[in-house]
């Protein structure tokens, strides 16, 4: 028997071994163990980001939630001028950080969307799922456009301190701290 051959079977075995390990879903749990706290798939700048905290630089960012953003999880632009985007909803907290942002969420918001200091554009996309949770346009002249589908919930949606204006299809009662509404 050659080393060639006895080495065969060993790699073999490591391999199914990491293929097996590799079946298990993201956040799934062995017997006994605690269970994974909540991470997202993000891109930040072109590369994948994930876990439970995605931050992008003090500079400019494109930040992209392609799977949207399950509660406990945040994901912060910090400083500069950010882009971020987040389909498939958000649970957990999407927090443009200072500078003009623009915030572009789809799939509906249970959780708290804020475009932090500065003159920002939050933009709900309506379709099928309401707003349920917070948005606020944050410290700064804001702008926040809103469909129906998403005013439709029991959210809060704030414009914030600064000049801010709320763009409604169609206007709703009961918002306020907007200074314009359309």
């Amino acid at each position: 028997m050659t080393a060639r051959t006895r080495i065969r079977p060993v790699l073999a075995g490591a391999a199914l071994l990491l293929a097996g390990a590799s079946v298990l879903p993201a956040g799934s749990a062995l017997a006994g163990e605690a269970p994974a706290s909540a991470v997202a798939g993000c891109s930040v700048n072109g590369r994948p980001v994930t876990g439970a905290a995605v931050t992008g630089t003090e500079g400019f960012d494109e930040i992209d939630c392609l799977h949207g953003v399950p509660a406990g999880v945040v994901v912060a632009g910090g400083g500069g001028v950010d882009v971020i985007t987040v389909h498939g909803g958000n649970a957990g907290t999407v927090d443009g950080g200072g500078g003009a942002d623009m915030i572009e969420i789809s799939g509906g918001n249970s959780g708290i969307v804020t475009g932090g200091d500065g003159g920002d554009l939050v933009d709900l996309i309506g379709d099928a799922d309401a707003n349920s949770g917070t948005v606020s346009g944050g410290p700064g002249d804001d702008v926040l456009f809103l469909r129906a589908e998403d005013i439709a919930g029991t959210g809060v949606v704030t414009g914030d301190t600064g000049s801010d204006v709320c763009l409604f299809d169609p206007d709703p009662s009961g918002l306020r701290d907007c200074e314009v509404m359309v």
